[in-house]
Order: C-alpha cells, then sequence, then structure tokens
C-alpha cells in the first residue's frame, strides 16, 4: 500500500484528493495533507472535514509520517522548492504542471531524483485525453503520410490568481505549457528553432505575458514541419475547449479538433468530405489516467512518459524562445 501526501491545499490539492480516493484500490491511500496555512483561519473548508489525515505545514514534517510518494499542487512559484524537499526526504513526486517556472530549477530536481532514484512525473494530463491519443496512434501508423504542418489556437478571459498575475510568463506556463507538450506527445517532435512574441492585452490583471502567438519548427525522426501558436488569458473572444483548437496537415489528409457545428470535437477532412472520428477532450481533464500512470510506474520501476527529464523539452518551448516581449 503507498500511502500519499498532497502538499497544496487549495482548489487543485481537492480536486488531487478525490482522485486519489477514486482510485485507492488497495495500493495507494492519501495519508497527509501539507499546506502553510493549516492551523490558520485560512486553512481551506474542505481540509477540515478531512479528520483522519495528518496535516502539516511543511515538507519536512512529512519525516514522522510513513509517506511514499508527494503530489505536489501547491502555486506554480512554489514547485521547486517542494519537489526539491520530497525529493531530499526520498519520496516520488508527481507535481503539476508547469514543472517550475524556470529551467535551472528544473534540470536541477532531475539530477536530484536520479541521484535519489525516484520516480518525478509532471502531471501533463492532456497526455491522456482520447484526441492526442488518437492523433499519436495515427502518426505512428503513417496511414496519412507524414506531418507536414500544425496549427494550435487557445482563448479564454481567465481572470487569473494573484500569484499568477504577478508571474512572469503566465500565458505560456499555465496555459501554452500543456499545448506545447502535446505537440510533442502527439507527434513524437522536438523544437529545433522558435520565435515567440508575447505581449499583454491593456485590461490584463497579468503583469506581463497574458498573450502570445509562435512560431516553432519541429523536427520528428528528421521530418521538419511548423507548429503555430495562438493564445491568450485575457480576451473577448469566445473561449475555446480547455484542449485547444487544432489542425494537423497530414501528406494525405487534414485533421480538426475543432466546433463544427458547435460539437467539439475530433475530425477527419479528406477527398471524400469531413466525419468526425471521435472526441478529443476529456471532461474528467485525465487525472484519473495520470495517476493511475504515476501509480504504475511507481510500483514497477518504469519511467513516466512525462518524467521531469522528458519535460525539460516541454519547459524550453514555453521558456526558451521569447524573441519579442511587450508589456
Amino acid at each position: 500500500m503507498l500511502n500519499i501526501a498532497i502538499a497544496g491545499a487549495g482548489a487543485l490539492g481537492k480536486r488531487w484528493a478525490e482522485v486519489v480516493a477514486r482510485n485507492s484500490t488497495g495500493e495507494a491511500r492519501l495519508r497527509a495533507v501539507v499546506d502553510p496555512l493549516i492551523g490558520t483561519n485560512l486553512e481551506p473548508v474542505w481540509l477540515q472535514e478531512q479528520t483522519s489525515l495528518s496535516r502539516v505545514t511543511t515538507i519536512e514534517q512529512l519525516g514522522d509520517e510513513d509517506i511514499d510518494a508527494v503530489l505536489v499542487t501547491a502555486s506554480s512559484p512554489a514547485h521547486a522548492a517542494a519537489v526539491h524537499q520530497a525529493l531530499l526526504n526520498g519520496y516520488h513526486v508527481l507535481v503539476e504542471k508547469p514543472f517550475t517556472t524556470n529551467l535551472t530549477d528544473a534540470e536541477s530536481l532531475v539530477n536530484l531524483a536520479r541521484e535519489k532514484n525516484r520516480i518525478l512525473m509532471v502531471n501533463q494530463n492532456y497526455r491522456f485525453f482520447p484526441g492526442p491519443l488518437a492523433v499519436k496512434k495515427l502518426a505512428t501508423s503513417g496511414e496519412f503520410g507524414s506531418i507536414r504542418a500544425v496549427a494550435g489556437q487557445f482563448w479564454c478571459d481567465w481572470p487569473g490568481k494573484p500569484y499568477q498575475h504577478a508571474m512572469l510568463h503566465p500565458m505560456s506556463l499555465e496555459m501554452a505549457v500543456h499545448h506545447f507538450d502535446l505537440v510533442r506527445f502527439m507527434l513524437g517532435a522536438e523544437a529545433v528553432s522558435g520565435l515567440v512574441h508575447e505581449w499583454n492585452p491593456r485590461r490584463s490583471p497579468y503583469q506581463m505575458g497574458g498573450a502570445l502567438e509562435a512560431l516553432f519548427i519541429l523536427d520528428s525522426n528528421g521530418t521538419r514541419f511548423p507548429f503555430t501558436y495562438t493564445g491568450s488569458l485575457v480576451t473577448t473572444a469566445p473561449a475555446v475547449p480547455w484542449a485547444g483548437f487544432w489542425r494537423f496537415e497530414f501528406d494525405e489528409a487534414s485533421l480538426f479538433a475543432d466546433g463544427f457545428e458547435a460539437d467539439y470535437a475530433f475530425y477527419l477532412s479528406s477527398a471524400n468530405g469531413r466525419v468526425k472520428i471521435g472526441e478529443f477532450g476529456d471532461p474528467a481533464m485525465g487525472f484519473d489516467q495520470s495517476f493511475r500512470h504515476f501509480l504504475d510506474c511507481i510500483l514497477n520501476t518504469t519511467e513516466p512518459i512525462s518524467s521531469g527529464s522528458n519535460n525539460l523539452n516541454t519547459l524550453r518551448m514555453a521558456l526558451n524562445f521569447f524573441q519579442s516581449i511587450d508589456r
């Protein structure tokens, strides 16, 4: 039985507590929650109702508990310190995206996990959505030839949280990082060059970077193709589903994740017309599958598909290609 602790008792921590409860089939159970607000008048209400859980204010204090793994659900700027302490304590770690807010911390944590022989996984839960899994299968099969171009879009008028307002590159790290990771996963591709223009709409609550436009050149097994992306957390445009709108241009067909006829789904367009081939997004947001994968990797001593090491290239796409920043 794996004993799980959650570090971060906000709304995301509550959601992960529900995920662990749903997936506790004799292999894992939630044992403790860590949050600096525990014991104060700001302690989350949901946590006050969890009387069977150990509650501590720091990860260091988990040393008195029989913990195997920590789910880091704290705010993004707190990820690096929380993951670092969890690994030092000898725990396996599943950390919410973004892995960290800078590459130096991420690279250091990957090395520490390797030294400690611990599983370090980033929760890139969109990888478990049905559409991305279908794209990956089609791309691998070569059924429609080689990939030639990809375009992604995401718009949402997101008020954000105070810590997000103060972050550098919030659109890139808090949202686009999902879609940058998806294109790597779906097409087995890595960015070889890129140009990102970050800007901030006038009414933005963010310090900077509430929106961006990007062009990457990706390489998939020697085939290079462009990936264009537009995204905004501050827009009056109609909101796009969390998984985003996509267009995949293969040699023999075009694939779309879009809302044709008000039905957001995965579509195939060819010389014979357009047909719906399945769902693209996931109403459950892939959390259960991600947690199941984390448990399997611990129990079988295997590398997660979104390991900290693998996620470094996603983080590089989110941070390394800024050519223009308009505050």
